[in-house]
């Protein structure tokens, strides 16, 4: 077993000194920073590519680009417009060239109006001429096989600001990747064409600024480098990250195992899931642990490719994984001790399984309870922001473009959508571009007009993307990973979850080479495969290990952390009466108050401001003694007036007396 396990080291130590990567090469006139060298950067950092950089000031320079272009490691180039001229075209041309006609793809990037047409004519571009926008204005991407995939004939908003088109004279049969549409008149901003069996691409220049880190949201990200990102995933093929499956998610947030929980019907819900083909997770409070009906514990048993469990939280007493002042890091493992204890509970009482994967409560809980999570062995987080809330958002630009982050604890922290918002088309497609799987949530409310209020979202989705697979959350985690050929033939895995399993369809017996990101002071008790120790190597706040998967199985992976948890001495029962006022009274809010549209309103606001509960019973109670108050002074009042008349009633009658 020693001389096994050394071997192991030395095989994988092998491995790593080995270059199996990809590089994109990046031909530019000077050293200093641009806008497209950064959109390289990001796009070659995303799809796991090495970006090599050479610079073209004078022709001089031509054999140290075609010595970059030539290595065999180089999938694409890119060459900024200004370094055509410093450029041997021919040169370029037979460097690019390669066995079989299968030439490396060319792309000339930051085309502007200033560079000369005779020039971009000969590399078979365009002239790029300034465009005004106007507010109406969209982008539209082109149908091209094997370039735009699920971006194919989509339309999205633009900014109102100046960019650059190709004169549509210049670029004769090219085909559009991505044009600017004002009514009935487009240009395009990014084409395809070649010079014999030579693809070549080209983009106009944008007149965005340089800091690409400004922008936070995954679609104005994507559109700002999508040329970039598209060339890169076109020159990568296999040889760049790219995920087995697409996957898709929809959650509800609270419900507990009784039918009607609000708006939601359980039975009403796996018709529509049936017929529109997608799964729903319940963000199930443990607090509820030992309060399931006995039919819909059956609906979820028969139906577990439609209906999962995850956590949300624990007691779901409002912020309950919240800054420290309010509630110490210690009070807060103990919830997610407890949490684990009731869960366990729940699956002993009801049979149905359910994944270790934390929904906080109202918002995303502070960085050492992330922390916390791992070493629980928790499985991921799922929370309308991936940003802990002490922390500050990363700046990367590729990993905007991921809704999946191990920057905090090396914990995977994963962002959902709410579809209180619209669902947009680009957020959808550029999603299963990237290769993103997709999460979605709501509450019980959201099925106010219809049971069938997800059916849209879920249409469109199937729609873009046919082979996406509606999974659980636990299932997801465990495909949550990439992967790309090597030039052996086998694999390497970028992993972003600590229980990954991999599936081998690629036709042959493969290794599959493993790292995932190991931060943070928590300790790894074991690693395994199928349930068996196997040898890793841990290095750099990397862990590395290698796994055989024969053709048409699957393996899984897990890292295991120490803790002090035992689940079996963890009090799962309810022994608060505060928590237990808190959640009777949720459930008369979602259960029979929201069955009123100006109980639904009440909610509605008090969701929206995200009340806390302490503040609203107070509003309340205080509610009720000003009710009571204004009774009892009304009827005092009352009484007044009919004492003081029957007194004057009295009175008449003496006053009539003889």
């Amino acid at each position: 077993m020693f001389y096994a396990s050394v071997l192991f080291v030395v095989s994988i130590l092998a491995f790593a000194s080995c270059c199996y990567g990809s590089d994109l090469v990046f031909i530019r006139s000077n050293s200093g920073p641009s806008a497209e060298l950064e959109e390289m950067r990001v796009a070659s950092s995303f799809y796991g590519l090495t970006l090599r950089v050479v610079t073209a000031a004078s022709g001089t320079d031509n054999l140290s680009v075609r010595t970059a272009v030539e290595q065999n490691e180089t999938v694409g180039v890119a060459i900024d417009a200004s370094a055509l001229s410093f450029v041997d075209e021919s040169m370029l041309l037979r460097a690019l060239n390669r066995e079989a006609g299968n030439n490396i793809p060319l792309f000339i990037t930051a085309i502007g109006p200033e560079l000369s047409p005779t020039l971009l004519k000969a590399w078979s571009g365009g002239r790029c001429r300034q465009f005004e926008n106007s507010p109406d204005s969209q982008y539209r991407f082109g149908r091209i096989e094997g370039v735009t995939w699920q971006l194919s004939n989509l339309d999205v908003q633009l900014s109102p600001t100046n960019s650059s088109t190709f004169a549509l004279d210049d670029i004769g049969t090219a085909k559009w990747i991505e044009s600017i549409r004002n009514g009935d008149k487009a240009s395009p901003v990014f084409v395809e064409s070649s010079i014999g069996r030579q693809i070549i691409f080209a983009a106009c220049a944008t007149s965005e600024g340089n800091n690409l880190s400004d922008t936070q949201d995954i679609v104005s990200a994507f559109l700002r480098i999508a040329p970039a990102m598209i060339f890169a995933r076109y020159s990568a093929g296999e040889r760049g990250w790219h995920t087995p499956h697409y996957y898709a998610n929809f959650t509800i947030d609270d419900p507990w195992l009784r039918n009607p929980y609000g708006y939601v019907d359980y039975e009403g819900l796996l018709g529509e899931m049936e017929k529109h083909h997608f799964h729903t997770t319940i963000a199930f409070i443990p607090w509820n642990y030992d309060r399931s009906q006995a039919e819909i514990v059956s609906l979820f048993q028969n139906h577990p490719d439609r209906f999962s469990i995850a956590i949300h939280g624990n007691n779901h007493d409002h912020k309950e994984f919240t800054e420290y002042r309010s509630k110490s890091l210690a009070v807060q493992v103990g919830d997610l001790k407890q949490a684990l204890s009731r869960m366990k509970r729940f699956q002993v009482l009801t049979g149905i399984p359910y994944d270790k994967v934390m929904i906080f409560p109202h918002s995303i809980a502070p960085e050492q309870t992330l922390g916390a999570l791992k070493t629980y062995n928790y499985l991921a987080t799922v929370n309308s922001s991936n940003v802990p809330q002490d922390a500050i958002a990363p700046i990367s630009l590729s990993e905007i473009l991921r809704p999946v982050t191990l920057t905090f604890e090396g914990f995977p922290s994963i962002s959902r959508y709410s579809t209180e918002l619209p669902v947009s088309e680009a957020y959808v497609a550029i999603n299963q571009f990237l290769g993103n799987p997709l999460f979605f949530y709501d509450h019980s409310d959201f099925f106010s007009k219809s049971i069938g209020a997800f059916d849209q979202v879920a249409d469109e989705i199937n729609r873009l993307e046919p082979a996406t697979e509606w999974r659980s959350l636990g299932e997801i985690v465990r495909h949550l990973y990439v992967v790309k050929l090597r030039d052996d033939s086998d694999y390497d895995v970028l992993a972003f979850s600590s229980n990954i399993c991999l599936e081998n369809t690629v036709g042959r017996n493969s290794t599959f080479y493993i790292q995932k990101q190991e931060v943070g002071s928590q300790t790894i008790a074991s690693v395994t495969v199928d349930g068996r120790i196997h040898p890793y190597i841990l290095q750099d706040g990397k862990v590395n290990l290698s796994v055989a998967v024969p053709l048409g199985t699957t393996r899984c992976v897990s890292i295991q952390y120490a803790n002090d948890l035992q689940s079996d001495l963890t009090d799962p029962t309810h022994d608060s009466l505060v928590v237990y006022l808190l959640r009777t009274g949720s459930d008369f809010r979602d259960i029979y108050l929201a069955k009123s549209g100006a109980g639904l309103a009440i909610i509605r606001f008090y969701n929206k401001r995200q009340l806390m509960p302490a503040k609203v019973l107070g509003v309340l109670l205080l509610l009720l003694v000003i009710m009571i108050y204004a009774g009892f002074r009304l009827w005092a009042s009352a009484r007044a007036r009919f004492l003081s008349s029957q007194g004057r009633r009295l009175l008449h009658g003496v006053n009539k007396e003889p």
